[in-house]
């Protein structure tokens, strides 16, 4: 399991980019990808940094849809191989050291 970050900027769009984005979280959602979407990026879980990929050209081919000219797309992948990792996972391990 990999866990994936991304944002997503279209260029050259105005100041509000919501409507460009929103193409590429309804193909994450065709494609039953698990998605937590926050105020700065996007994060998903992906079994393979091969379907990470393929999710991600999905998505940034989906803002070029909407007829943007040009886009950023930043991406971090977590690809842990020693144990098993998950978006709460992730979230809860770092919680669990806030009580120390």
């Amino acid at each position: 399991m990999v866990v994936v970050e991304f944002s997503i900027i279209p260029l050259g769009v105005g100041t509000s980019v919501s409507k460009f984005i929103a193409p590429a979280l309804k193909e994450m959602k065709k494609r039953n990808i698990k998605c937590e979407v926050t105020p700065m990026c996007t994060i998903f879980e992906a079994n393979s940094v091969k379907e990470a990929l393929e999710v991600l050209a999905a998505a940034h081919e989906a803002v070029f849809k909407t007829g943007v000219n040009r886009i950023v797309t930043m991406i971090k992948i977590d690809d842990r191989r020693d144990k098993k990792i998950s978006m709460k996972g992730k979230v809860k391990s770092l919680l669990s050291h806030l009580k120390e």
